[in-house]
């Protein structure tokens, strides 16, 4: 299983497709499940970010 990627934000068309990108590979190795939820947070925020920086950059070009 390959983790999250960053360029994996073009795969999002709803908000529900952002829980099935997220993926963590060492979910089974977190210490606990707190933190495996934490860090699949961490990486839905990443993801969000890199969605709207884009989409920000590419309205600005169409401007």
């Amino acid at each position: 299983m390959k983790r999250t990627q960053i360029q994996d934000f073009e795969k999002i068309d709803q908000a529900k497709d952002l829980d099935d990108l997220v993926k963590d590979k060492r979910k089974g190795k977190r210490a606990n499940k707190k933190k495996a939820k934490r860090r699949n947070r961490h990486y839905g925020r990443t993801l969000l970010r890199a969605f709207k920086e884009y989409y920000k950059n590419s309205e600005e070009v169409t401007s």
